[in-house]
């Protein structure tokens, strides 16, 4: 059996713990006191932007697996059902977008600050890197990773020659407004560099994937997949680091980006390679618990806000983690007991996913029908 039509438990781990990390960092923001504000800070610099490009390359990669999938089957070879299939893929974008458009009006109500109707949320970010990856998806892997490359850099040139018309009411101010608002979230250029090395990651998983024979298929994923990810991590990472050190604990720096997308790197390798080793199979509840985050991570992105303003600046460092405690244990169960009643129904990946299948067969339909 194909193993790309099952569900990778890595890729479920990394996403389900980069949604983690971030609900840890909210509740850090939101609910800590001033004067013990300084924990989030601290611990913001190392884990948000791990967490932020675990969840965009692990969406990138579910992308390229997806689209892998897809035009293996026999009708690929119609046009047709590459406009359906490429309709699929920009309705989803656009339906993300509208999404992160809502929630966007909802942040700058609360804030009552309407530049933050444009502003680089996680949903955004994702939905114009889906938007974008159309054209991306059926290159070779080595012209993505030189995509990747340029987009770093210019994204560096971009962002020296910008920064100093941050706010300012003309061209340049409102280039740095669309690219780089806010800074310290999710701007898409250099988070799109990593959504298409996500997409590069799940080719490479695919590709070995149709390998035959189980043993020669493990053995090839080991060696050609794990091992080399893990050492270009290890550099990346290190790199990051010692290049304008400390830099690499300011988001918008290039030395951070090296960083997050070093740990990561290791992270995923390490974990598809105790996968394809059976090494998750005696601890499957544990795996369920990422599982919950990951399957349900854009409904809970969106529905975990409300809890800005149960402690907001109420908590020390002592009385915090009673409650962050208390509140991942109820959410915990609350997902399970909604994945249970509820499934998929709950699941807005889910529902945007389908909508966009759905909106894509209708006009596949009508043009089949034209054309008979």
């Amino acid at each position: 059996m194909n193993k790309t039509k099952q569900r990778y438990k890595s890729i479920d781990i990394v996403r389900g713990s980069s949604m983690l990390v971030m609900i840890f960092g909210h509740m850090l923001d939101w609910w800590l006191t001033e004067m013990d504000h300084w924990l989030f800070i601290f611990i913001a610099g190392y884990l948000e932007p791990i967490a932020a490009s675990g969840f965009v390359l692990i969406s990138g990669t579910s992308t390229i697996l997806s689209y892998n999938n897809s035009i293996s089957k026999p009708e690929a070879s119609d046009k047709l059902f590459m406009q359906k299939l490429r309709n699929a893929h920009v309705i989803r974008a656009l339906l993300i977008l509208l999404v992160s458009f809502f929630y966007n009006l909802g942040v700058a109500m609360v804030y009552k600050d309407f530049n933050l109707l444009w502003s680089w949320n996680i949903l955004q970010t994702l939905g114009f890197a889906l938007l974008l990856s159309w054209i991306l998806l059926k290159t070779s892997k080595i012209f993505r990773v030189i995509v990747c490359i340029i987009v770093l850099i210019i994204t560096e040139y971009l962002f020296l020659s910008l920064i100093g018309y941050k706010g300012e009411p003309n061209f340049y101010g409102v280039i740095y407004h669309l690219l780089y608002n806010p800074v310290q979230l999710y701007p898409i250029l250099p988070f799109f560099t990593i959504f298409i090395l996500g997409t590069i990651i799940g080719d490479i998983i695919y590709k070995f994937n149709k390998l035959e024979n189980e043993e020669e298929r493990k053995s090839t994923i080991v060696k050609k997949l794990v091992i080399p990810t893990f050492l270009i991590g290890i550099l990346l990472t290190i790199f990051g680091i010692v290049y304008l050190f400390p830099s690499f604990l300011l988001w918008y720096t290039i030395s951070a980006r090296l960083y997050a997308i070093g740990i990561v790197l290791m992270l995923i390798s390490f974990l598809i390679g105790m996968e394809e080793n059976n090494m998750f199979n005696a601890k499957i509840k544990r795996y369920r618990f990422f599982f919950f985050y990951s399957y349900y991570s854009f409904t809970i992105y969106l529905a975990h806000n409300p809890l800005y303003f149960l402690f907001y600046r109420q908590l020390n460092l002592y009385t915090f983690w009673i409650a962050f405690g208390i509140s991942m244990f109820l959410i915990t169960i609350l997902l399970k007991i909604i994945y249970d009643k509820l499934g998929p129904k709950a699941s807005l990946n889910v529902g945007i996913s389908f909508l966009g299948s759905y909106y894509a067969a209708k006009i596949y339909n009508k043009k089949l029908a034209k054309k008979t």
